[in-house]
């Protein structure tokens, strides 16, 4: 453990940034927005999460794969992105949404798109001192303080912070800036202790994981897909804020000569999802929400080795502009 002053932040990142991409999560206006590190709008006191996760450093919204030209044999030029980063300010939730990722994207088939983008970046965690109405992490057990899936992680003390070394990449970022870090004593590490649990204190959202874990599976039936689904007017905000929706549509895109295969996120609540030539197997809005819930909570557990496919950051009640809360539903799975 480590201690650095609040004053050295910006000039340990800074001092990245010599060789590294840094982003953190900045204020822009009302909102907190992961960006290209901003001294003057860093964000290191904000409440609860940033309006969006950092997934789409590893996966983005909409990314070139390759491409290919047929000029009497075809050849093709891949579009790897190799950037060398860091992100700062990563909170729990986010910390084990990526982690969910990696081990959809690393697991079975490697996605080497995806795996250029991750064997390059730097996870630095920052611990939830406090809870927005939405989150609910401490529920799903990914929250407010992080175990895993980070290489340095802080902790906010007040002048300083707490620093937990996760792995050699972390504990090389401090050897080479040495000077800005202290040691940390047992009292800080107790004081660290002690806000965690004044932090599951602030928690106002809450699901029983046990109980829907337990229920789901014999749920199909229930009515509350219906009831809920009548409200959605397919946005797909939800599947867009989520840290951890993985899926995607590719399609080819001609420019003279050339054709380029782009990748973008694509929604499981939109009615084309799934489409095939004759029909839709989810032909109904109850039956795509019941898809999306089934999906994080039954589908990627039973995969995945029990992994809930959900951080519980409650963005996706942040975002619904028809008022779908995603604990209210699964607190009715488990009754």
């Amino acid at each position: 453990m480590k201690i650095l002053s609040k004053s050295n932040l910006v000039p340990f990142l800074e001092g990245l940034g010599l060789e590294f991409k840094v982003n953190a999560p900045l204020y822009e206006g009302q909102d907190v927005l992961f960006g290209d590190l901003d001294s003057s709008k860093l964000a290191t006191d904000f409440i609860g999460k940033p309006r969006l996760s950092p997934k789409e450093y590893s996966f983005p919204q909409r990314e070139r794969l390759f491409t290919f030209k047929n000029n009497g044999g075809v050849e093709i030029e891949a579009h790897l992105n190799e950037t060398k980063r860091v992100i700062w300010g990563i909170r729990p939730c986010d910390l084990y949404g990526l982690k969910f990722l990696d081990m959809v994207y690393l697991s079975d088939y490697v996605d080497p798109y995806y795996q250029a983008r991750r064997s390059n970046t730097i996870l630095l965690g920052l611990n939830c001192n406090k809870a927005e109405e939405s989150c609910f992490c401490s529920s799903i057990g990914t929250g407010p303080f992080a175990r895993e899936a980070f290489d340095l992680l802080f902790t906010d003390l007040g002048d300083v912070f707490l620093v937990e070394i996760g792995s050699k990449a972390g504990k090389k970022l401090i050897e080479k800036q040495a000077n800005l870090f202290t040691n940390a004593t047992s009292k800080d590490e107790k004081q660290a202790g002690i806000l965690e649990e004044k932090s599951k204190k602030t928690f106002k959202t809450y699901i029983d994981l046990g109980k829907v874990e337990a229920k789901i599976a014999g749920a199909s039936s229930s009515p509350v897909w219906a009831e809920e689904a009548a409200k959605c007017i397919l946005c797909g905000g939800c599947n867009w804020v989520c840290p951890t929706c993985y899926c995607f549509n590719i399609e080819d895109v001609t420019s003279g000569d050339k054709t380029q295969r782009v990748r973008y996120w694509d929604s499981c609540q939109l009615g084309g999802f799934t489409q095939m030539a004759a029909m839709n197997s989810r032909a109904t809005q109850a039956e795509r929400l019941r898809q999306r819930i089934y999906h994080k909570f039954s589908y990627n557990p039973d995969k995945y080795g029990g992994e809930i496919g959900c951080t519980g950051c409650g963005r996706c009640i942040d975002v619904c502009p028809a008022g779908i809360n995603i604990a209210y539903i699964l607190r009715r799975v488990a009754n």
